[in-house]
């Protein structure tokens, strides 16, 4: 375990180092480098070195992500990306779909956002600058730099591994997401949720969304929920449960139905198993 910290330790100080190499050589003017994505267009922080790097050097992300999406959604879809990032998965995915909400609550982020949706020439989103809460009010809001994808609520507990990057804290609205919606009767295939912590306070907000909710593909990481958020699992369970039967992993590449997801959930965190986007559904869904 001593290892496997020390190791994660060093990760994190090498990506910050290749970080603050590559914005000197891009030169200190450079906000952004364009990537093309086959047919798509990003533009990019020269400081990213998760997202922004696989874009840079891969030309594609979340390859394993996409073929979930691409399972969950069809041309007639209404879907909810929360946590959007600069637009990666969101993006592609709103090409084929009817409407798309983008919630992204960094700032800076947000403006790469909205450059990549005008630069890919995206009609059909509502794109939201705030983050998503059991409340409307203001957090703070700690803005990662190495990995802005990373950037959360201040966390619980301000652990190293949030903050080896000297990130800058801020204030950011937070909305309920069922304040966002346009309509009580709006139904959603798909809501994909990569907020890096705050997935109860979200869920907590959008209990009526929930309900109209098909596929709810959500991160489940153990230290978020115990040093970001402060909760256990039978309360992350919670505001999940009584919309969904069935729990999918793809990381175990199992099925869970409805009686066992706290079970499940419990076992892989005491094992500290992590998963980027288990797949809460209505129905059973064949990802094959």
């Amino acid at each position: 375990m001593k290892d496997e910290k020390m190791i994660e330790r060093m990760k994190r100080k090498l990506m910050n180092i290749a970080s603050v190499v590559t914005k000197k050589v891009s030169g200190e003017h450079v906000t952004g480098l364009m990537v093309k994505s086959k047919e798509l267009s990003f533009l990019v922080e020269p400081t990213d070195m998760v997202v922004g790097r696989q874009l840079r050097f891969n030309g594609s992300y979340g390859v394993a992500e996409m073929h979930k999406i691409r399972k969950l959604v069809n041309e007639k879809s209404t879907v909810a990306f929360i946590g959007t990032h600069v637009g990666a998965l969101a993006i592609p995915t709103a090409k084929n779909v009817k409407k798309a909400y983008f919630i992204e609550a960094n700032p800076i982020t947000f403006e790469y956002l909205e450059t990549n949706i005008t630069f890919n020439s995206i009609k059909n989103v509502k794109a939201i600058n705030c983050a998503v809460g059991e409340k409307e009010g203001e957090i703070n809001f700690v803005l990662s730099k190495t990995n802005s994808g990373g950037s959360k609520r201040e966390p619980h507990a301000k652990k190293e591994m949030y903050y080896y990057d000297k990130p800058n804290t801020v204030r950011v609205p937070m909305q309920q997401f069922d304040a966002l919606t346009d309509g009580s009767d709006e139904k959603f295939d798909l809501v994909f949720m990569d907020i890096e912590g705050s997935e109860y306070f979200a869920l907590k907000g959008m209990q009526n969304t929930l309900r109209r909710t098909e596929n709810l593909v959500i991160e489940f990481i153990s230290h978020h929920l115990k040093n970001v958020a402060n909760i256990s699992v039978s309360e992350f369970v919670s505001v999940i449960e009584p919309y969904f039967q069935f729990l999918y992993v793809p990381i175990l590449e199992e099925y869970f139905q409805h009686a066992e997801f706290e079970k499940a959930l419990t076992n892989m965190y005491n094992r500290g198993i992590d998963d980027d986007g288990i797949v809460f559904s209505k129905s059973k869904i064949d990802f094959s």
